[in-house]
């Protein structure tokens, strides 16, 4: 009891100071001294001289998406960070799960991340027929908050999660996004046009506003698969799914959509991804800082672009644009390299991170300065920053499977926010 009035009698100002000095997985625990240190540390005032403190930076993982019977797996992973100070990787948290804590490892399975919530199915049992009966979850790990999502109102698969944020970055709510399953009907519109020319996309739309699923019927100027080959990527609402194109001398396409725009807006933007192509072209999409960035190599030489997010606004004529010189890796790494890009860091655009060829093994390097080291026989390593690591054993796996496939390799980010935001969900 002294010191719970120790605790209440410290000037706030100097509390504040204080506190924003702590890592986020302590100052959770400082919540439960007391109500007037929960009520400080739950305000916003608090929250924004704590990230503005921290570096532009969190944990993070990309992740590979799953598929039974693939259990979840995180291709690259940075934890150890100041600002939530984790003891390992951001992967390690999710299983086992605190409801069902006897499941198997391959009864989970990871869908999508989005501003730090991620979207799991577990599968805790099987129903006549050796059908999946299996229940959705959408939450923060880290935090063990969670919001279970009830079934969809129809057959569909599992698509992305998005989410909404005011300025300060704060989750205000979430979608999940299903594709409903193909019409039965040979002239099916998702692969058939319509009279206008379009193609459809279906999907049930589940809100965290309204706790409900709704049916959205979207129209492309593209072909639409029900099945996409990597998850999606998104930013700010806007979600972004690769569409192949059948003739393997085109680049295929971009088909985004904001759930969070205008309910009337029913168009889906189709964006080719950049030109010339070729097809012994290396490609992968992904996203650092709020951008779509797209990185191709062919025949040692790297390009990275970045989507023009303001394209239609600014009146430009081009969907991309070169975020720096080409590089040639052949003169800055060696003769004999070769490699598959995979990702860029969700923090600093400048840090790409490929797959070694030959080495089997991770290389990462700095676009700006052009120095990039070859993580020969590491699957972790420290620097001032935190602690990285690499699933060796899965990203060979991965790009083996994908070694001649005309693809863009495309992994999931799960990237903890700044601050320890609630899960959106329905008042009580």
């Amino acid at each position: 009891q002294n010191c719970m009035e120790a605790a209440t009698t410290i000037p706030e100002a100097i509390l504040v100071e204080i506190i924003v000095r702590l890592p986020l997985r302590s100052i959770a625990r400082l919540k439960s001294v007391c109500k007037q240190w929960r009520a400080l540390i739950e305000s916003s005032y608090l929250r924004r001289v704590f990230v503005s403190l921290q570096k532009q930076s969190s944990s993070w993982s990309l992740m590979f998406g799953t598929d039974y019977p693939y259990p979840i797996a995180e291709a690259i992973g940075f934890h150890g960070c100041s600002t939530w100070d984790l003891p390992r990787s951001l992967g390690s948290y999710i299983m086992p799960f605190q409801r069902y804590p006897n499941l198997p490892t391959r009864s989970y399975f990871y869908t999508s991340s989005s501003n730090g919530l991620i979207w799991i199915d577990l599968f805790p049992t099987r129903t006549v027929g050796m059908t999946f009966y299996y229940k959705t979850f959408v939450g923060n790990p880290v935090s063990q908050q969670w919001v279970e999502i009830p079934p969809p109102p129809q057959e569909c698969k599992a698509t992305a999660l998005v989410t909404r944020v005011d300025e300060d970055g704060v989750v205000l709510s979430f979608k999940v996004v299903r594709t409903c399953d193909p019409d039965p009907d040979p002239y099916d519109q998702s692969l058939v046009p319509n009279d206008m020319g379009m193609y459809e996309w279906r999907v049930c739309v589940y809100s965290s506003e309204t706790g409900a699923w709704s049916f959205k019927r979207l129209l492309s100027s593209v072909p639409v698969q029900y099945t996409a080959y990597y998850p999606p990527v998104n930013v700010n609402g806007m979600l972004y799914r690769w569409e192949r194109i059948v003739d393997d001398s085109a680049p295929g396409s971009l088909l985004a959509y904001d759930f969070f725009g205008s309910e009337d807006h029913d168009h889906c933007q189709v964006i080719p991804l950049p030109l010339p192509y070729h097809e012994d072209v290396r490609r992968c999409l992904t996203t650092s800082g709020g951008d779509v960035i797209y990185i191709e190599i062919l025949y040692g030489r790297l390009k990275v672009w970045k989507l023009n997010n303001n394209k239609n606004d600014s009146g430009s004529s081009e969907w991309w644009h070169l975020s720096g010189e080409e590089i040639n890796l052949v003169s800055v790494v060696g003769s004999d390299f070769d490699c598959f890009p995979m990702a860029v860091n969700p923090f600093n655009a400048d840090i790409v991170y490929m797959w070694s060829v030959q080495d089997s093994c991770l290389v990462s390097g700095n676009l700006r300065t052009q120095e990039f080291v070859v993580h020969q026989e590491l699957e972790s390593w420290r620097n001032s920053e935190g602690c990285y690591s690499i699933n060796t054993y899965h990203s060979k796996g991965y790009i083996e499977d994908n070694h001649n496939i005309t693809t863009v390799l495309m992994l999931s980010q799960f990237v903890l926010p700044q601050w320890m935001d609630p899960v959106p969900c329905l008042p009580n």
